[in-house]
């Protein structure tokens, strides 16, 4: 696992005018033992997700879509998503964030008219990992700068992906029904704080059961489950993205303890905060190549 923010700033993204759009965020995910991304929303980008290993699931909202090696996922802004590997094998993948503004550039307006949506990609799946390991390439080159030849190979395969929707794509339409995303939405938002059940029920003025209810039948656990799994998750990104104590981050994702926090980390993530840490800061940069192993292998 790696990700990175891009922060805005006149180093970042030198092009300015449609059709270059501005990047905000990479990542790869391979889905390690017992975690998952929890559901999350972004509240001012396009995300693109290309899927270059193994099977999964995005589920929008309340819609789940099946993913394979090749599938490209399309999310737009505020809406609440998740990606899940599928319990018989790992997925690996890669993110691009774009930034949604401005609302009248080439890219941002066809994403804007795809709603939520999935592709097929899996003829170009070797030229979508090279130009990741391109751009990864770029970003260690640059310190984690966006300089233009960063921005312009970027560009290239955010038109490839352009295209492949254009040709075949599979929009995903929302429901009406709120109750459940609302208590979900509530709980990412706030999801540092003091929350009980007890609260949430008193926050959305109905019983303590019925609420608890109403969210496990729509997240499959109950609404505290998925609070300390949400703060885990986010946990995973400051072990990542700062150099910040284990102490400091327990207190950031809700927990005076930092010994609770820690236990619960081993629960759910399989080993200690710092070993999460040590495993995972690394660039990619070799990850095609391992993969590219992975798969001769099983295929002898």
């Amino acid at each position: 696992m790696w990700l990175y923010d891009y922060k805005d700033s006149e180093k970042n993204n030198p092009y300015k005018e449609s059709p270059f759009v501005a990047i905000t965020h990479m990542s790869y995910v391979d889905n390690l033992p017992k975690w998952s991304y929890p559901w999350h929303a972004h509240r001012d980008s396009y995300e693109l997700g290309y899927i270059i290993d193994g099977e999964g699931t995005l589920t929008v909202e309340s819609k789940e879509l099946p993913l394979k090696a090749g599938s490209i996922t399309m999310v737009p802004p505020n809406v609440m998503h998740r990606f899940v590997a599928s319990p018989e094998q790992s997925m690996r993948y890669y993110t691009l964030r774009i930034l949604a503004e401005p609302a009248d550039g080439e890219l941002q307006q066809f994403f804007h008219s795809l709603d939520n949506a999935v592709t097929e990609g899996f003829s170009y799946l070797d030229y979508i990992r090279s130009a990741f390991e391109l751009l990864f390439n770029f970003h260690q080159m640059n310190q984690g700068v966006i300089d233009a030849a960063f921005q312009s190979a970027c560009l290239s395969l955010l038109q490839l992906t352009k295209m492949l929707f254009t040709d075949r794509s599979m929009s995903i339409r929302l429901d009406d029904t709120h109750s459940a995303i609302d208590i979900l939405k509530y709980i990412e938002q706030n999801n540092s704080q003091k929350i009980t059940l007890e609260s949430l029920a008193k926050r959305f003025n109905v019983s303590p059961s019925h609420l608890s209810r109403i969210f496990t039948n729509a997240y499959h656990m109950s609404p505290i489950n998925y609070l300390i799994y949400s703060r885990i998750t986010y946990a995973t990104e400051y072990l990542l993205k700062t150099n910040y104590s284990v102490a400091e981050i327990a207190e950031l994702v809700g927990y005076d303890n930092p010994t609770h926090f820690t236990n619960l980390f081993v629960k759910r993530i399989g080993c200690t905060p710092t070993e999460f840490r040590e495993c995972n800061k690394k660039l990619p940069t070799d990850l095609p190549e391992q993969i590219f192993r992975n798969e001769n292998l099983n295929k002898n």
